[in-house]
């Protein structure tokens, strides 16, 4: 049975942490940070189309590639983040600092909504609307810029900074507690979800955009202080520059000693190794690079029969050529994480697939009614419930159910290994647009007959969409995790949105090339804002076709990945420092 955070206890009153500092008596103040933070973030995301379409007079391709590039630099902005949090910062003022970024964000949002003359004026009826000016998107633009940068500093340390907390328990026990943690972290950002699309998405449409953006700068608000007001009980990490420096050491070493011979067999040469190490002859992986550690190629070009001995306990060495080496566990660092990289490539496509911003403007044209009477009018953003209720729904019984009944089919202790749910995920992904095309071919045909559909008719791609999420990017996040070195543990959790950013880059390149391509020979685009003179049903084709593509190339790639779980086996005990070269 899964543990929860209130079963596991606090150390005993002998044990007391220093400065009584950490545990539990943190985690309010980081959760009511997270979850402020997310239902204000989700509430505008998720219906910001509809706030440029119809406010800004944005067409729907203009709108999607703004949203797309905006998303993108959100996503990128999370790596440089990880770097100077881990390196400079620590991971409190990161948070602090981003948090602060996105409130500032979020009041020239609220300004844009507000202030007269801050957006474009409201189209006349036939009239042509004014498209918006310099001065209009400047405040949209600055608020835009804001939110990313406080992604910067919110996205890869919020989980993170939570964890450290624990860092001063017993392994034993924090291995317990960082489980129920996480299972904890996850189910507070569907709870943060499921408000953002009622509630805020419901003022945004229904009592007006300022309303809505100034409930979500509220939030904000709410979620800074309250993060502030915990720094008293926050164990601080700091930042240790040593980050990067396995990393950056091999690739150094690599590339000055790029000339050197390799031995024909690896287990022939002398390598540089730290004492005691696990790992004292590097793996026939990515040979080339064992290069930087190689103190010779052959046993008996030693100067003497210590000299092997006295090399793995220096904490500098030189090679025969003269030239600084690094240690055979730097060397297995940098392999690991170029591993990585060709799945990690493979994962983009869950970016666009994710991406549901064109259901919504969908949802605008279909019969979105409920209730008795059918009074009622479903919020087009409010149909994103079904996504994160799927997704949630299904990590929450995973690990209770349905791991237990695949595990006796497979025998991996985790039911399917991270590979398995990564390749179902973009699976499951690529089932989501297909079921996208067909309703959505489904709606325009019955749309051109004067027939109006139910908006639930979209609900199968939201739930495919969440189980996609569920499978591929929880499985990706476990995955760089697990298999790159600790020493870039805040990086592995970056790549995640460095995926999302390339994603989202990709999605407004595809949008521009196809409403390009689509309207050749004075023929109608397919992505117009007219949905029914349009054919965005063949986008969902195209798409699906890419998802089937990518998915034989992660097949490919997972099969040259090779077994999982290899590449730290070596690293598991090892809390050592790296030597600096």
């Amino acid at each position: 049975m899964e543990p929860s955070l209130a079963a596991v206890t606090e150390p005993a009153a002998g044990g007391r942490f220093k400065e009584n500092k950490g545990g539990y008596r943190a985690l309010p103040f980081i959760f009511l940070n997270e979850m402020l933070e997310k239902v204000a973030g989700f509430g505008l995301n998720t219906n910001m189309i509809t706030y440029l379409t119809k406010k800004y007079h944005l067409s729907t391709v203009a709108s999607q590639t703004m949203l797309f590039v905006w998303s993108a630099i959100s996503n990128f902005a999370p790596i440089p983040g990880a770097v100077v949090a881990d390196m400079y910062l620590g991971r409190f003022m990161a948070v602090a600092l981003g948090s602060v970024a996105c409130l500032i964000g979020m009041v020239f949002l609220w300004l844009s909504a507000t202030i007269p003359g801050a957006r474009p004026p409201p189209c006349n009826d036939g009239e042509q609307c004014a498209p918006p000016g310099a001065r209009h998107l400047a405040w949209l633009l600055s608020g835009f810029a804001f939110l990313s940068l406080g992604a910067g500093g919110v996205r890869p340390c919020s989980m993170a900074f939570g964890a450290d907390q624990f860092s001063r328990h017993p392994k034993e026990q924090r291995s317990m507690i960082l489980q129920a943690y996480f299972n904890a972290y996850y189910a507070s950002i569907g709870v943060a979800f499921t408000i953002a699309v009622t509630a805020i998405v419901y003022l945004q449409d229904n009592v007006g955009w300022s309303v809505g953006f100034a409930v979500s700068m509220g939030l904000m608000l709410l979620s800074t202080v309250s993060f502030l007001l915990g720094s008293g009980l926050y164990i601080n990490e700091k930042g240790k520059r040593q980050m990067f420096s396995g990393i950056g050491a091999a690739v150094g070493a690599a590339i000055r000693n790029h000339r050197a011979r390799l031995p024909a067999k690896t287990g022939d040469g002398v390598y540089h190794h730290l004492k005691d190490s696990k790992l004292t002859i590097p793996t026939d992986q990515l040979r080339f690079l064992n290069k930087a550690c190689m103190v010779c190629a052959t046993k008996e070009d030693t100067d003497s029969p210590s000299n092997s001995a006295a090399s793995a306990a220096a904490p500098e060495r030189h090679g025969r050529s003269g030239k600084r080496l690094c240690t055979v566990d730097q060397v297995e660092q940098l392999k690991s994480a170029i591993r990585v990289l060709p799945i990690w490539s493979s994962t983009i496509f869950l970016a666009l697939a994710m991406n549901q911003s064109f259901a919504v403007k969908q949802a605008d044209t279909m019969d979105r009614r409920v209730g008795r009477g059918r009074y009622f009018e479903v919020p087009s953003g409010s149909l994103a419930l079904f996504n994160m209720a799927t997704m949630s729904l299904w990590s929450a019984s995973y690990d209770r159910w349905v791991a237990p009944a695949l595990r006796r089919h497979t025998g991996n202790p985790r039911g399917l290994t991270m590979k398995q749910r990564i390749g179902g995920g973009l699976l499951l992904a690529t089932a989501s647009t297909a079921v996208s095309a067909a309703v959505e071919g489904a709606r325009r045909r019955r749309a051109l007959r004067g027939v109006t559909i139910s908006a639930f008719w979209l609900v199968p791609q939201f739930a495919l969409v969440g189980l996609a999420e569920a499978f591929g990017v929880i499985g990706e996040i476990e995955f760089f995790y697990t298999e790159l070195p600790k020493s870039m543990a805040s990086f592995s959790m970056s790549l995640l949105y460095m995926a999302f950013g390339v994603g989202n880059l990709a999605g407004a390149l595809i949008v521009k090339v196809v409403q390009a391509a689509s309207r050749r020979g004075g023929e109608t685009s397919w992505l117009v804002d007219d949905l029914n003179a349009g054919h965005y049903d063949y986008y969902y084709w195209l798409l699906t076709g890419y998802g089937v593509v990518n998915f034989v190339y992660f097949a490919w790639c997972s099969w040259v990945y090779g077994e999982e779980g290899k590449n730290v086996e070596w690293e598991e005990d090892d809390d050592r420092e790296q030597p600096m070269l």
